[in-house]
């Protein structure tokens, strides 16, 4: 049992600004369902795709009231009395991914037992935190569109799933990867990775980006987390038998289709999940493991839960070369 009976959760209750719009409410914890496990978080990043939801721009399928965040590593502190071996055979005290569940941002989750994922005892929580909404993406993605012998194009690509995304796809046999980015500070570290960087400044006419009008009728796919003019742009200057996969909308806005332009195919990890067996869904988890431990990530910052905005504010800095990840070991509670 937890050694307190209160939960702390970040709350958005309408949509808007997070850092507007989130709030450190406590709550008195309900007794364990009968049929759920109750994991105590350790971490959980901060990442776009926690962030974006809260300001509306989904909200075709996400809808207030509901605790943010949507990955991150707990460890298990209760088992409810109808759970079976079977259902799962993780016992108190292992550590694991609860997800889909509720939100990740609360130290406190009652999960359903089936989707939880276990964490090897090599892989310690700043990385666990991080293993499900980046890794799993690249994962599916690149088994979706293979690019082997292909030369592709990123956008937003100083992310942090731009930079795993590219190492994955070298290792699959990528012929030449470039990367769209805003400013060339992160022009050394897309290099080191193998990255061709193309710098299109926020601001700028694109139209008269020729290293980037050059490249985009040769390349055969391009994976883009931003939409906007920038994704228009991109959409009217590819070759017809391009693929064009928009996974993100970073920018806030959507764009049109172009007649003339590539394919249009969209993923989201929510519906590319849905109706998977939970055998697939470990078994995607197991595949992970080796090739995420080998990968090379962007830094952390760790901040204490209870400071929640200056993670917020870490992450919404222009030029960050840091993630923020949310750790629940300090019990100091301010409702900030």
């Amino acid at each position: 049992m937890p050694m307190t009976s209160d939960n702390s959760a970040l709350w958005f209750r309408q949509f808007g600004a997070p850092l507007d719009v989130l709030t450190l409410e406590t709550a008195p914890l309900p007794l364990l369902a009968a049929g759920k496990i109750r994991i105590q978080t350790l971490a959980a990043p901060v990442n776009p795709s926690d962030l974006i939801p809260i300001t509306g721009a989904y909200r075709h399928r996400v809808q207030p009231p509901r605790v943010a965040g949507y990955e991150g590593v707990g460890r298990i502190i209760e088992v409810g009395s109808a759970v079976t071996s079977s259902l799962a055979p993780y016992p108190v005290g292992q550590r694991v991914l609860p997800l889909r569940s509720d939100g990740t941002w609360q130290r406190y989750i009652d999960c359903e037992p089936t989707w939880l994922v276990p964490v090897p005892d090599k892989i310690d929580n700043t990385l666990a935190a991080q293993a499900y909404i980046n890794p799993l993406t690249a994962h599916l993605m690149l088994q979706r569109w293979p690019v082997r012998g292909k030369r592709i194009v990123l956008t937003a690509a100083s992310s942090s799933f731009a930079l795993l995304f590219a190492q994955w796809a070298k290792s699959a046999g990528a012929s030449e990867i470039f990367g769209v980015i805003r400013s060339p500070k992160h022009y050394d570290a897309l290099a080191h990775l193998g990255i061709t960087p193309i710098v299109a400044p926020d601001g700028q006419n694109l139209s008269n980006n020729n290293e980037l009008n050059s490249l985009l009728y040769k390349a055969d796919a391009v994976f883009d987390a931003v939409g906007g003019t920038l994704a228009e742009h991109i959409l009217a200057r590819l070759n017809p038998q391009a693929h064009f996969i928009s996974y993100g909308l970073l920018s806030g806005k959507a764009f049109p289709h172009s007649n003339h332009g590539a394919q249009l195919q969209r993923f989201h990890l929510r519906e590319a999940t849905r109706n998977v067996e939970i055998s697939q869904w470990q078994s995607w988890f197991q595949a992970l493991w080796s090739p995420l431990s080998e990968t090379q990530l962007p830094s952390t910052t760790s901040i204490p839960f209870h400071n929640w905005r200056d993670a917020l504010t870490l992450f919404t800095e222009a030029q960050r070369k840091t993630k923020p990840i949310l750790d629940f070991s300090h019990k100091k509670l301010l409702n900030k």
